[in-house]
């Protein structure tokens, strides 16, 4: 590639980064406001000076990768160095962190709610699939000895006693996050829930304010009598994600975010008993003296806290569950990774004559029937059959679509997922030629999708399809050794550690399908629905596809082809909330018509996924 045109590449490349984008998300911002009833966060100071703030670790971090890197802070034209000065000290991807910021404040400078709580956080999303899904991977491919810290890293791993940085840096990512969360849940109250129903007009029903202010106290102290870097960074860990869990459910569900709002919208809080909960596992494996000692102020605080607080029964069993998650953590990631490697390995068939039958059929063939009944059970009986022909029509086009990027030899009758999107427009052209509502469907089913990828993505783990590139951490991998498991049959990686990818989005469409089906509940568009779940979805695949290890797909411009289709996904997905849907109304209703047809589509993506003939050599004859 000659000097000139590499020049206009990266010009091309600035352009669409630096203005085309941006100018997108604004669109977006600006075509969604109706769509977001929240109200705007700060005032015209904070604004600023999270815009202004944005903009200097923007341009700072474009100038360290231009001086120190030889480069520009460009994914395609990377720089030539490894950069660890600069902005580069305070955080790993400060542009990305000043972008963040940027959006924030100039959403809240031009009040638009769309843009502060749809389209920002959305481009953060985005922002840390890109980290996760290409830049982290292909800097230590280019860089492999390469590593960088920086102020805010956690404490080691090691028995050391922390210092005074490592105590601070620990309460800061404790304090922070649990901060921000009810701020933000404090200013929701009123106004209706981005997922589900509406957060009452309540303050703090307790007429004692100084029992937050001990709870705080309480808090901040802990890092400061843990005497081992280890105890110290487990803590702030579990401590993070119970605060996320709790963010995440208090939106799903307002009476868990009222136990602890701001008194009188100020900025004093109570401590989730669930933080106090945690803080004492470090400090009883510590020292038995000093672990009685706190645990008696523990309990005293959560006795105040349940004794003043709205609902006793709601706050202490919430945060005993958030607690047992959060504590185990990695014991839950450990259960999960066993149970989907023996899943992995559990391939069974049975061969009647020409006709074998495998035993993955039956997990997608639940997947399916669950779909439908739940669908059937949200627009109606009267859609019954409508769905099904849907589901038909995108499971024909899903096997369509794997046969002519994947089909082989060896993969007689492969499935793929983006061809299943593609099914969608001419199953919608279907239906609607049967006379029913499309959106209506699309809508149901964008809302229970998530749920069926996830039983699907069951098939994958024994089939040895959607499997991951190597790993060597055993921690994390799971080895295939079953002869028929495309692991070992096709990519020939029997008995390696590999990243367990079906399992990484197993958990993901968990998540996504808790915010999709709550939207559906809360009567929003279907057409919004539809586009959130190929944002999600996409961004989600985006990440997974760069720890997956089939041999057969092919790798475009340093990213693999699902990671463009995953992009591709994600823009469509902004372009159908752009779409204005009338409202519909629909009598959800149970019945018989709703029960046959999920039987009968069980019963069809069962044969077609897990029924095939082992003796014949024609397209679309065999499964393995």
């Amino acid at each position: 590639m000659n000097k000139t045109s590499t020049q206009f590449n990266k010009t091309l490349y600035a352009i669409v980064f630096l203005i085309i984008i941006p100018g997108m998300l604004w669109f977006w911002a600006k075509f969604t406001e109706d769509l977001i009833s929240l109200p705007i966060i700060g005032s015209k100071l904070t604004g600023w000076i999270f815009f202004i703030l944005g903009i200097i670790l923007m341009a700072w971090g474009m100038y360290s990768l231009k001086k120190y890197g030889k480069g520009l802070p460009m994914n395609a034209f990377p720089p030539l160095k490894f950069v660890k000065k600069g902005p580069y000290q305070l955080f790993r991807h400060p542009i990305y962190w000043g972008f963040g910021f940027l959006l924030a404040g100039f959403f809240m400078l031009t009040k638009s709610t769309s843009g502060l709580w749809l389209v920002t956080p959305v481009t953060i999303l985005s922002m840390i699939a890109l980290v996760l899904g290409y830049e982290a991977i292909d800097l230590k491919k280019r860089f492999p000895e390469e590593f960088i810290t920086t102020i805010f890293d956690l404490p080691g791993k090691t028995h050391h006693v922390p210092d005074i940085r490592d105590r601070s840096i620990s309460l800061f990512w404790v304090l922070g996050p649990l901060f921000i969360s009810n701020f933000i849940l404090s200013k929701l109250i009123g106004f209706t829930s981005l997922l589900l129903g509406k957060l009452p007009n309540l303050v703090l029903s307790t007429e004692n304010q100084y029992i937050p202010l001990l709870s705080i106290l309480f808090l901040v102290i802990i890092p400061f009598i843990i005497k081992r870097k280890d105890f110290l960074r487990t803590w702030t860990i579990t401590s993070v994600i119970a605060v996320c869990i709790s963010s995440f459910t208090a939106l799903l569900y307002p009476e868990i975010a009222e136990q602890y709002l701001a008194f009188q919208r100020t900025f004093i809080f109570n401590v989730p008993i669930f933080l106090i909960l945690l803080s004492l596992s470090p400090i009883l494996r510590q020292s038995k003296l000093l672990g009685i000692s706190i645990s008696l102020i523990a309990i005293i605080l959560i006795i105040l806290q349940l004794t003043y607080g709205r609902s006793t029964l709601v706050q202490l069993s919430s945060s005993v569950v958030i607690f047992l998650i959060a504590n185990n953590y990695l014991h839950l990631w450990i259960f999960l990774k066993k149970g989907s490697e023996n899943i992995a390995n559990s391939w069974k068939e049975w061969v009647f004559g020409k006709v074998r039958v495998i035993n993955h059929g039956f997990y997608v063939g639940f997947g399916t029937f669950l779909g439908i009944l739940l669908c059937g059970i949200l627009v109606g009986d009267s859609y019954a059959w409508a769905i099904l022909m849907f589901a038909v029509v995108v499971i024909i086009f899903s096997a369509l679509w794997a046969q002519i990027i994947e089909g082989s030899e060896k993969l007689k009758r492969p499935y793929g997922y983006y061809g299943a999107l593609v099914g969608i427009i001419f199953a919608s052209t279907v239906v609607w030629a049967m006379g029913y509502h499309v959106w209506v469907i699309i809508g149901a089913i964008s809302a229970v999708m998530p749920w069926v990828q996830g039983i699907g993505r069951f098939r994958c783990l024994v089939n040895g399809c959607c499997h991951g590139s190597k790993v060597d951490n055993p921690e994390i991998g799971i080895k295939y050794f079953h002869h028929r498991s495309r692991v070992c049959g096709i990519s020939h990686l029997k008995g390696e550690l590999l990243h367990p990818t079906p399992l990484y989005a197993i958990i993901w469409l968990f998540f996504v399908g808790l915010i999709l089906i709550s939207l559906y509940i809360n009567n929003f568009s279907s057409a919004f629905i539809f586009g959130l779940y190929l944002i999600l979805t996409g961004i989600g695949r985006f990440v997974e596809e760069a720890y997956r290890g089939e041999v057969q797909t092919p790798i475009i411009k340093g990213l693999r082809l699902y990671q463009w289709t995953a992009i591709l996904s994600v823009i469509i997905g902004i372009v159908m909330t752009l779409i204005h849907i009338d409202p519909v109304d629909i009598t959800p209703d149970f019945g018989w018509q709703t029960i046959v047809s999920a039987i009968i589509g069980g019963l069809f993506t069962t044969f077609a996924m897990g029924i095939d003939f082992p003796y014949s050599n024609a397209r679309f004859s065999r499964l393995v």
